[in-house]
C-alpha cells in the first residue's frame, strides 16, 4: 500500500458505481439455479479436482489455503444471468488473492495469464473444463416471455433509479458538508 491509495477513500462515493454490480450480483444470485448439497457427490469432485485433503482444502489455481468458493463461469455477464449458477461443478475452491485477480475473466483466461498458477496450466484447464460438466447451464425465461421476470427485472431497475437518486440528493448536500 501506498500514500496515494488513500486518494479514493478521500473521493466522493458514488453508491449508483460502487453498488450496482451488487444489486445486480443480488438478483442474478437469487435466479440462479441451485443444487442440493451431496456429501458423496462433493467428495468425489474435490478429489478429481485435485483435493487431497477434504479438511483443508487448497485453491485449485495456485495450491494456497482456500478460503472462497469461486464461480468458475460467473454468475453475471453483463448485469444478468448468465446461466450457469450456484452449481457443484460450477465452483471450486480458491483463496482470496486468486479469487480477486480473476474477478469476471474466463478461468480459461486467467489460468492461462496469471503468474499465480501452480503446475502445468493445460492440466489445469483440462480439469477444471471437466469440473464444469458437473454444471447443466440453465435458461431464465426472458422478460418478454415472463411477467414475472419482467416484474423482477422491473424492480431491479427500481432500485437502481433510486440508488441514482440517493447519489444526487448526496451531491446536493455536498456543499452544505464541506463549505
Amino acid at each position: 500500500m501506498t500514500p496515494l491509495s488513500i486518494r479514493s477513500h478521500l473521493a466522493q462515493y458514488s453508491i449508483f458505481e460502487k453498488r450496482r454490480t451488487t444489486i445486480n450480483h443480488a438478483f442474478a444470485s437469487a435466479l440462479a439455479f441451485h443444487e442440493e448439497y451431496d456429501k458423496e457427490k462433493v467428495e468425489k469432485a474435490l478429489k478429481d479436482l485435485g483435493q487431497t485433503d477434504l479438511r483443508r482444502l487448497t485453491c485449485v489455481y495456485c495450491s494456497r489455503e482456500a478460503k472462497t468458493w469461486d464461480h468458475l463461469e460467473n454468475l453475471v455477464s453483463n448485469g444478468r444471468l448468465s446461466g450457469f449458477g450456484h452449481q457443484l461443478g460450477n465452483l471450486v475452491p480458491a483463496c482470496g488473492d486468486c479469487n480477486s485477480e480473476k474477478t469476471n475473466r474466463p478461468f480459461r483466461d486467467f489460468v492461462r495469464d496469471s503468474k499465480r498458477i501452480a503446475g502445468d496450466r493445460n492440466d489445469l484447464i483440462k480439469r477444471l473444463e471437466n469440473h464444469l460438466t458437473l454444471a447443466t447451464p440453465i435458461e431464465i425465461p426472458s422478460p418478454e416471455s415472463s411477467p414475472i421476470v419482467r416484474e423482477l427485472f422491473d424492480v431491479q431497475q427500481q432500485i437502481l433509479d433510486l440508488m441514482v437518486k440517493a447519489d444526487e440528493l448526496v451531491a446536493q448536500l455536498s456543499p452544505e458538508r464541506n463549505g
